[in-house]
């Protein structure tokens, strides 16, 4: 009999501004920004936007100033939500610039 393989998939992560993130609708999200603070298995990230800090199981090698992009997981609590990082991918020589205005772009449709 042949042998049955699981294939376990994730959902896609959307790419959200820390301010649009919506923790009754979203479940897994990327975020782009600069890390800001970093504690014991957290960095704090800043995009434009909002702050967030994401908690991940190990502590990331990332250093304050740094350009990053985090997926990550949006956790309900009680009193609010919790961002439950995945992966971080810093974006070292990335144009935050021209990756901003390309994603006006696609929101407004030109």
């Amino acid at each position: 009999m042949p042998e049955e393989r699981l294939i376990r998939r994730r959902l896609f992560a959307k790419d959200k501004d820390i301010a649009s993130v919506k923790p009754e609708i979203d479940v897994r999200v990327r975020l782009t920004g600069t890390v800001i603070d970093t504690g014991q298995n957290s960095v704090v990230i800043d995009d434009g936007t909002g702050k967030a800090e994401v908690i991940f199981e190990e502590q990331p090698q990332v250093n304050q100033g740094q350009l990053v992009r985090v997926i990550t997981r949006i956790l309900p609590l009680i009193d609010g939500f919790q961002f439950r990082g995945e992966l971080l991918q810093r974006l070292n020589g990335f144009d935050i610039k021209l990756y901003k205005k390309a994603k006006d772009l696609i929101k407004r449709g030109d």
